[in-house]
């Protein structure tokens, strides 16, 4: 099976470099583990889309391990989407006008 390419929103990458900012001038070792987190989990998408839930508007949710982001993605045919980076606390669905 070929690997899907990975395409992630303009405004998706913003939260997550707001987010390593955050966790940067707190700790530069939680940002670190944040873009680790972050890494692993676009690799885990990538690599096996199919076993994250199906979420909301015909997307799918990973929730990263030690931090309170999700990462909401879109499959297609030969793309992974990644709509949003999404907070635990941000108002739900925020991001439901970009898909």
């Amino acid at each position: 099976m070929k690997r899907k390419r990975l395409r992630i929103e303009s405004q998706a990458q913003e939260e997550i470099n707001e987010a390593f900012e955050w966790y940067f001038k707190r700790s530069p070792e939680a940002a670190d583990g944040f873009l680790t987190e972050i890494g692993a989990s676009l690799a885990q998408i990538v690599s096996h889309p199919q076993l994250y839930p199906i979420y909301t508007k015909n997307t799918r949710r990973r929730v990263l391990a030690g931090f309170p982001y999700s990462v909401i993605f879109q499959e297609k045919a030969d793309t992974i989407l990644v709509v949003a980076v999404a907070h635990a606390k941000r108002r739900a669905g925020y991001w439901r006008g970009r898909v």
